[in-house]
C-alpha cells in the first residue's frame, strides 16, 4: 500500500475531473513494473483492482495495482522545487526521492 501525505491530498482535492472518472496513478509503460519505470498522474477511468485512495469517503486518487505492489510501504509527498510544487515518491527502503513534476 502506498500513502499520501496531507500535503499532496490537499493538491490533489484540486483536481476536477469530470464525471466517471479519477485521478490515477499508473506505470508509464506497457511491459509491467520495473526498476526503470516511470509514472503518470493522470485521469483516467477506475478499474476493480486499483488501491483506492479516499479522503473524507471520497475518490481522492487510484493507483494502478501492480504499482501499488512494486512501490508498496512508499509514501507520495508533496515537495517544494524551484519550478514549483511537484510530487516525490519516498520509497520505505533507502529514501531516495522519484520526482513527477506537478
Amino acid at each position: 500500500m502506498i500513502t499520501v501525505t496531507e500535503d499532496a491530498r490537499d493538491l490533489f482535492r484540486e483536481v476536477d475531473n469530470p464525471d466517471g472518472t479519477v485521478l490515477r496513478l499508473d506505470p508509464v509503460t506497457a511491459e509491467g513494473v520495473t526498476a526503470e519505470t516511470q509514472v503518470r498522474l493522470g485521469i483516467g477511468e477506475p478499474k476493480n483492482n486499483d488501491q483506492v485512495v479516499q479522503h473524507e469517503g471520497e475518490d481522492l486518487l487510484r493507483i494502478a495495482r501492480p504499482l501499488s505492489e512494486a512501490l508498496n510501504g512508499s509514501a507520495i509527498d508533496l515537495v517544494k522545487t524551484l519550478e514549483g510544487p511537484a510530487l516525490a515518491i519516498k520509497p520505505p527502503d533507502n529514501g531516495l526521492l522519484v520526482s513527477d513534476g506537478y
